[in-house]
């Protein structure tokens, strides 16, 4: 088993594709999650990023630090993060909540900063989200962790209620260091009390870990814990070939065999019984073995039955996969924003030389590659990063043009649009709730005021 990098950050926002990362903090781990090195950065905010006020208070950021000239840029600290995380070796990449955000978020910065995007899944990396791996826990052996109640006495699984509730009492919250902290704690508490699943699920937290439970008829059980039923049995019904790095999953309590072919009255019914899952997203997987071990859980007859039936006839499984249709289709290439445009194609291995030799190069000679770059978007990022580094290199219609588009963004579209522009940073400030002192208020209002003055 490799080490494990438990990692964070800090943004300006939710919004993974237009927001920033602020602050990145890692914890490196031995196998038996002993502390091995730690390392933690922040920068300064990109010129077209408007923050969002909530994001700001969330994370106690003062918005003076946002164009602290101390701090390094984004594309020196992203530089930074992927040598650390590269000098550190082959991990298993630990986040919290992490495959809807930081997972996503780091992605994308890594691509924007023509950086290669995919380091937690790639080199013999694997990645896991502690967040379903606890709650799992506390539906299999409820004792292990205390779960706290928010007012309403709903349980809530938040970071800055879990730590404390479970001893972590030194938790600087919603910093990014402070929430690696916490979430080692409760990998060491996981560990420690449900030793069984903490094992079985790590050796899943890469692609080549997870899918050999696929490569059976044998079915497995899916963790969902938003379902009515967040146990339930299903069997892979793709060929594997299609979408390789997706399983396409038939819920086995489903009647398939007598449901027939698809029509156009059982249709949607059928796909309400399928689930895609990414196969390089550790999800919560179990054999029936371990679903009975751990949960006390067993098929029905039933349900055999149902996966005997699609294990025999897997024409009928590839009709059926079908149904649950295409990923979701990306934005036109003449409305796409560069930052939009990250899964539009891997870069050549012209181009991906080319961003080698950008790494490397000095100011003016990164003018000259951004110039030679075939593919329009790794122009387009790399004329950004030199607008930001050494605007001074780049000719007076460049920096016109950029600053001009710059300007629209900030200043938004009338149509709307996808980014945060500065009177919806305005317009949040002004409904925000009673939470953030008058303050921090108005200085996040001249903040933003100073922004607009200096676009006008």
């Amino acid at each position: 088993m490799t080490n494990f990098i438990f990692y964070d950050l800090e943004t300006t926002g939710t919004n993974v594709v237009f927001d920033q990362i602020l602050q990145f903090g890692a914890i490196l781990t031995d196998r038996n999650l002993v502390e091995l090195d730690r390392f933690d950065i922040r920068c300064q905010i990109l010129p077209w990023i408007v923050p969002a006020p909530s994001a700001l208070v969330v994370t106690a950021t003062d918005v003076d630090r946002l164009d602290d000239p101390a701090l390094p840029d984004f594309y020196s600290m992203m530089r930074e993060i992927f040598r650390r995380l590269n000098a550190w070796g082959t991990a298993t990449f630990v986040g919290y909540n992490s495959m809807p955000f930081d997972e996503p978020f780091l992605q994308r910065a890594f691509w924007q900063t023509l950086l290669p995007p995919y380091v937690t899944v790639t080199g013999g990396n694997g990645r896991l989200d502690l967040l379903p791996l606890l709650r799992a826990t506390a539906l299999f052996r409820p004792e292990v962790l205390t779960i706290p109640q928010r007012d309403d006495g709903v349980p809530t699984f938040r970071l800055d209620a879990m730590g404390p509730s479970n001893g972590f009492n030194a938790h600087n919250a919603h910093d990014a260091m402070g929430d690696v902290e916490a979430t080692l704690f409760l990998a060491r508490k996981l560990k420690a009390g449900f030793p069984d699943l903490w094992e079985k699920l790590v050796g899943r937290a890469s692609k080549a870990g997870l899918t050999p439970l696929f490569d059976t008829p044998e079915p497995i059980y899916l963790f969902h814990h938003r379902a009515k039923e967040p146990m339930a049995c299903y069997c892979r019904v793709d060929d594997g070939v299609r979408f390789h790095s997706h399983a396409t999953l038939a819920r086995l309590s489903f009647n398939w065999k007598g449901a027939g072919a698809p029509s156009e009255e059982n249709t949607e019914l059928m796909r309400r019984m399928l689930r895609r899952i990414a196969l390089n997203k550790s999800p919560v997987v179990l054999t029936l073995a371990e679903a009975e071990g751990f949960a006390g859980i067993t098929p029905t007859e039933g349900e055999l039955a149902q996966a005997s039936f699609l294990a025999d006839d897997r024409a009928y499984c590839a009709n059926i996969a079908e149904l649950i249709g295409p990923f979701s289709v990306l934005p036109a290439a003449s409305d796409a924003q560069v930052e939009e445009a990250i899964f539009r194609g891997f870069p050549t291995a012209y181009d991906a030389e080319l961003m080698t030799e950008f790494h490397r190069a000095a100011p003016q000679g990164q003018l000259s590659i951004a110039g030679a770059f075939r593919d329009n978007r790794f122009r387009r990022l790399a004329m950004r990063i030199l607008y930001v580094q050494a605007p001074q290199i780049l000719a007076p219609r460049e920096t016109a043009q950029i600053g001009a588009a710059i300007s629209r963004r900030l200043k938004g579209d009338p149509g709307g649009q996808l980014w945060r522009s500065l009177a919806d940073a305005m317009t949040e400030l002004a409904s925000s709730s009673a939470e953030m002192s008058s303050e921090r208020k108005l200085r996040i209002s001249e903040w933003l005021i100073e922004r607009a003055s200096a676009e006008a």
